[in-house]
């Protein structure tokens, strides 16, 4: 039996905004229909939607089988679930489902991991927003970007992917129009229901050089705001010293102090055009050469042995046929001497 359900108005008021404005996203693409409370039996998964998981409905409902020759996958989907279906089992499903309806069932169009999780949590029913027909397009991204919002595990990489996909789903449904041929924050904000700035932060995303979305994709970065930083560095070098720099841990506030330092040291650069220079440039030596210069700094009595031994140390890490890592390993050691004299 299908049952009516209420918003439950005793929710924070900053819970109660993110189901309104998820609703009035959904309302947008399925259609003003009512919230429903459906038996789990009745809702099946939507053989036309692409999926992560291979755990079915049945799975989570009625346990796994170890004879099942996919039990090692369905064991791990199984307990990527286990932290929702406990937040399911003590705090109640907020946030309904997505479904259209399908003969005599309900198929899903958003909301996987919730009806797993709860099928995991032993619930009967579930909440549901029920659509006659199934959505396509750009509505269909829309709902499952909203779906992917709900997972606390969501990487920014996979993010980024499911706009990829709205935006893809939106500019070949507008190509017709010619002031449609691009997407702006303002557009994607309207889609998605994500503030401006938010849009605004991942159009920077989508539009940045292959190092930084690499580095996005294998997980190196997630902080939007962070990547916003480096983005919006003109000088190329420099960017790509705040990528390395972010890449190795550095927090927020570290990434700032090296980007102002490295903008302060540009403009000292200028200022210092046509004074006399006071650094010595040595030319380009071979690596063999280097060596040979290397070996009478540290057998020189003019150098502190603190600095001798930092210089042992970092000597271990070069590669003596690499010019690339001969002149990495001069310039630390060059800055190492440059502190002492």
């Amino acid at each position: 039996m299908v049952s009516k359900f209420k918003l439950d108005t005793n929710k924070s008021g900053d819970t109660k905004e993110a189901i309104t404005r998820t609703l009035a996203i959904a309302n947008n693409y399925a259609g003003e229909l009512s919230i429903e409370v459906l038996p789990l039996d009745k809702v099946e998964l939507d053989p036309e939607n692409n999926r992560e998981m291979i755990l079915t409905l049945h799975d989570a409902m009625n346990g796994l089988n170890d004879s099942d020759p996919e039990i090692d996958q369905k064991k791990r989907d199984w307990k990527s679930l286990e932290s929702l279906a406990k937040t399911i089992r003590d705090d109640q499903l907020i946030n309904p489902i997505f479904v259209y309806r399908y003969g005599n069932k309900c198929r899903l169009i958003a909301g996987e991991r919730r009806t797993l999780a709860s099928a995991i949590a032993g619930k009967k029913e579930i909440i549901a927003r029920i659509a006659s027909q199934r959505p396509v397009g750009t509505k269909l991204k829309v709902l499952q970007w909203i779906e992917n919002n709900e997972r606390m595990d969501l990487s920014l990489a996979e993010r980024v992917s499911s706009l990829e996909a709205i935006i893809k789903e939106y500019l070949q449904e507008n190509k017709a129009n010619n002031n449609k041929d691009r997407i702006t924050s303002k557009i994607l904000s309207e889609l998605t229901g994500m503030s401006d700035t938010q849009s605004r932060r991942y159009l920077l995303i989508l539009q940045a050089k292959p190092d930084i979305r690499n580095a996005i994709s294998e997980g190196k970065l997630e902080n939007l705001k962070l990547i916003e930083l480096i983005v919006s560095i003109d000088n190329q070098e420099h960017q790509q010293i705040i990528l390395d720099a972010a890449i190795s841990g550095l927090s927020f506030d570290e990434i700032l102090k090296f980007k102002n330092e490295l903008g302060s040291e540009r403009g000292n650069k200028r200022n210092l055009r046509g004074r006399k220079r006071e650094n010595v440039n040595l030319g380009k030596v071979k690596p063999s050469v280097a060596k040979i210069i290397f070996e009478a700094l540290i057998t020189s009595k003019s150098l502190e042995k603190s600095i001798i031994e930092k210089m042992h140390i970092n000597s271990g890490k070069v590669r003596w046929d690499s010019s690339e890592s001969v002149q990495t390993f001069f310039k630390n050691i060059m800055s190492l001497i440059a502190q002492e004299v």
